[in-house]
């Protein structure tokens, strides 16, 4: 996600026209700065070419402007736009003029000095300010910023749009702001501080404590842990990022002015934050190292038009209220941040400090804080919420092809399921059709399938023992060859020592029989005698082609997809 800096335009210009003549020097000077609200306006002397280490600068300002005499608070304020617009200045000559034109002053300013004026008597300026007259107030320096770099166009009474001046960031993955992130980036703002062994035990106890307090109490193994730790914990701070992204709820007010369409939702801004990591018992408060063990955080430079007003013209604007209204006025404010480094404060906690300046800002609102409600202009929301809504139909679609590359993966298993399942119940149906039609098959198996469908069939011999040692029949199926008949029955070429009585029996035929049977002693050995209910009558011994072996093979397992040759 790129970002971008926005500086807008009513920190520029307010409805009420400046009378300066300002239009009289645009042909010798550049603009630097501007505020209708002080009455004034900077130029650098010498056009395009005016940034010099000794500039030349011109101040006009109105009769009504709050800063006459007392010019010299305004240039401390406004530093960042000269290290932004001339970095090589360091000292400069100020001429002040009222709007008529006439020099009411002349002085030097230096950087050394916060661009106050120089220890040196000012030209024009009997009355030398102290320090403590010339520090800048919180209005004067919100008023003051930087404008484009194009001529200055006359000043014109009227309602100015918003305009937005954008600054390209670096390339630069942002991190979050975490207790351990500040301090990595402290340590890099303040490598002194690494000399101090209390803060490298900090530093590199700032994940666990573990392994600190496994050698704090001993002095040589905590002099050899230190050493080792001590490169990874200068590599870390050496390689820490400036730039920090972190996000706040904020209950707002809200006010829509139908005049302006500006929907004014209060101020919100992030104080200032105190981080911490502590081993908690022991030796590891870090108290006395050399930071104090805490760095803060001050957050400042908020542009007043990110958090006070927003222009929602139309159904922009009842769409934005309707959406606060029902989340009760609560928003999500997501920073884009660049920390600095501020110095060590040796007051009571002594801690070192950073200074957060703002980057971007974006506010959301909604059910789930999705909604992206900051903008500048029409233009900019539109396009804000285009961007946004690309976002939230580019997670859809990912999220859907997600799910249909799931369901796919799903079928494909079920489907391997099925495959798997059919080939084991292929493998099983094939290995009953080649039990029962291949070769050296058991043709008794076969009669007993045509017979009544159930494969089992009994040892006859077995039965007539039971029998005869019990005193009473028992069922029997059997698979015989019938022979001659006497006068017991029927007596069976195979298997010996069975007879058979019953109806509808041929000698020489191949039978499965079921019925009961029962052991007699016939001629002195033991026979086994079946009263034949069923018979079933088999051609040559078999009594089932492969056609009714695959049938009966199929009724068993409906997805047998037949035999294989």
């Amino acid at each position: 996600m790129g970002y971008r800096r926005f500086i807008l335009a009513p920190l520029i210009m307010s409805a009420v026209a400046l009378s300066l003549p300002f239009d009289v020097e645009a042909a010798e000077t550049k603009q630097i700065a501007r505020s209708s609200k002080l009455g004034i306006e900077l130029f650098g002397v010498g056009g395009d070419n005016w940034c010099k280490a000794d500039a030349h600068l011109k101040l006009a300002r109105n009769a009504d402007s709050p800063l006459v005499d007392k010019e010299e608070t305004l240039f401390p304020t406004i530093a960042k736009v000269f290290d932004a617009e001339c970095p090589q200045m360091e000292v400069a000559r100020v001429e002040v003029t009222d709007s008529a034109g006439t020099l009411t002053r002349d002085f030097r300013i230096a950087k050394a000095s916060g661009w106050a004026i120089a220890p040196e008597a000012a030209v024009g300026d009997p009355a030398q300010k102290t320090a403590e007259d010339v520090t800048p107030k919180d209005d004067v320096a919100k008023e003051i910023t930087e404008v484009p770099e194009a001529p200055p166009a006359p000043t014109v009474a009227k309602q100015e749009k918003p305009v937005v001046v954008e600054k390209k960031q670096p390339d630069v993955k942002p991190v979050s702001l975490t207790a351990e992130n500040v301090f990595w980036l402290a340590a890099k703002y303040y490598p002194e501080a690494l000399n101090d062994d209390r803060v490298i035990d900090q530093f590199a106890s700032l994940e666990s404590c573990d392994d600190y307090r496994g050698v704090w109490k001993n002095e040589f193994d905590l002099r050899d842990w230190r050493k080792k730790v001590k490169p990874e914990v200068i590599a870390k701070s050496d390689s820490a990022s400036n730039l920090f992204e972190f996000s706040f709820t904020f209950d707002v007010r809200r006010q829509y002015d139908f005049e302006t369409s500006m929907l004014d939702i209060g101020g919100f801004i992030p104080s200032e934050r105190q981080y911490e990591v502590r081993c908690f018992y022991g030796s590891g408060d870090f108290d006395d190292n050399a930071i104090g063990g805490r760095v803060h955080v001050s957050f400042e430079g908020l542009p007043d038009s990110f958090n006070q007003k927003i222009y929602l013209p139309g159904d922009l604007g009842r769409s934005a209220v309707d959406r606060l209204q029902a989340v009760g006025n609560r928003v999500r404010i997501t920073y884009l941040a660049q920390l600095s480094g501020v110095g060590l404060k040796t007051g009571w906690p002594k801690h070192y400090e950073l200074k957060a300046e703002f980057i971007d800002v974006k506010i959301f609102t909604g059910e789930q804080l999705d909604y992206l409600l900051v903008h500048h202009d029409e233009a900019k929301f539109i396009a804000a919420r285009e961007q946004h809504m690309a976002a939230v139909r580019k997670a859809a679609e990912e999220q859907r092809r997600a799910e249909e590359q799931r369901l796919a993966a799903q079928r494909s298993h079920e489907e391997e399921l099925r495959r798997v399942q059919q080939e084991r119940e292929d493998a099983q149906a094939q290995k009953l059709y080649d039990s029962l039609a291949g070769d050296g098959v058991v043709p008794a198996k076969l009669a007993a399938l045509h017979h009544d469908g159930n494969p089992s069939f009994d040892n006859p011999y077995d039965i007539a023992a039971t029998a005869f040692s019990r005193g009473r029949k028992f069922p029997v199926r059997a698979f015989v060859e019938v022979g001659e008949r006497d006068s017991v029955g029927y007596r069976a070429k195979w298997p010996s020592r069975v007879y058979l009585t019953g109806e509808g029996l041929e000698e020489g035929d191949w039978y499965f029989v079921s019925g009961m049977g029962d052991g007699q002693k016939i001629d002195g050995a033991l026979y086994s005698v079946i009263s034949v209910d069923k018979a079933t009558k088999c051609d040559g011994r078999i009594c089932m082609n492969k056609e009714d072996v695959a049938a009966y093979v199929r009724s068993q397992y409906p997805q047998w997809s037949g035999a294989r040759e």
